[in-house]
């Protein structure tokens, strides 16, 4: 008898723990594909972003989490990954806020506006 009520608990724990991995999972895929602003345009804090040559995108990721633009600097850099033009980030100095999208903040760090004319 108490074999078979650790079976079914055991059972019960893994039905669970699955629940909840999927639950976070569906939640960390929506934190990188929604491209969602971190806050409202009338509280966003600004800041100077200095990109050099060399830095990744997840240094990128982690200054910005630094002046408080983005929340996770590797969740920014994977969504970065998974936007198309991400490989075309160009050295200089922006200006970004945190309600801007990270497609617009990539938008700038690739000169966008500018490529469009």
């Amino acid at each position: 008898m108490i074999r078979i009520v650790i079976k079914i608990l055991a059972y019960v724990f893994i039905l669970l723990l699955l629940v909840y991995l999927f639950m976070e999972a569906k939640h960390l895929g929506y934190q990188i594909f929604a491209d969602e602003a971190k806050d409202a345009s009338d509280s966003a804090v600004e800041m100077i972003l200095t990109v050099s040559e060399e830095e990744n995108l997840i240094q990128i990721g982690k200054e910005l989490a630094r002046g408080g633009i983005v929340e996770n600097p590797y969740i920014f850099a994977f969504a970065l990954r998974c936007s198309e033009g991400y490989d075309k980030i160009q050295a200089g100095e922006y200006i970004v806020d945190s309600s801007q999208k990270p497609s617009e903040i990539l938008g700038e760090l690739i000169h966008k506006e500018e490529q469009n004319r």
